[in-house]
């Protein structure tokens, strides 16, 4: 949930920027332009990656709640243990697309702060 503030934060910055500075080369200007332009796709991009991830959590917590319920029933007879073994494994498939959609969601933000960072550090005015 941090990660999505510092996203958030680092977008707000983004749109709160100067105009690039009149003491950039022509090449420079453009190498900023090119920056700019690859952000707001990368914005969109974490943007659904953060539906995903929401939407594989709930998914992985109603199967969570499926496999206690499961569980329960575990010792009325051999096919409540199937039952309980099969909801177990769902629901630690669910949790390891949770887990993995997280981790790539983290490291998108991450490298978007960076680059956000990259393009204020190069391109944006100095006062």
């Amino acid at each position: 949930l941090s990660m999505i503030r510092i996203f958030f934060a680092s977008v707000a910055l983004m749109m709160a920027m100067p105009a690039t500075a009149d003491t950039l080369s022509p090449k420079q200007v453009e190498r900023c332009r090119a920056m700019k332009s690859t952000l707001a796709p990368k914005q969109a991009e974490i943007e659904a990656a953060t539906a995903t991830r929401d939407e594989l959590a709930a998914k992985a917590e109603a199967l969570g709640e499926q496999y206690e319920d499961a569980q329960v029933m575990r010792l009325a007879s051999s096919s409540s243990a199937d039952a309980a073994d099969s909801a177990k494994a769902e629901f630690d498939a669910a949790r390891r697309a949770f887990a993995q959609a997280e981790y790539a969601l983290q490291a998108s933000a991450r490298q978007f702060n960076q680059d956000v960072a990259d393009y204020n550090r190069s391109c944006a005015t100095k006062k």
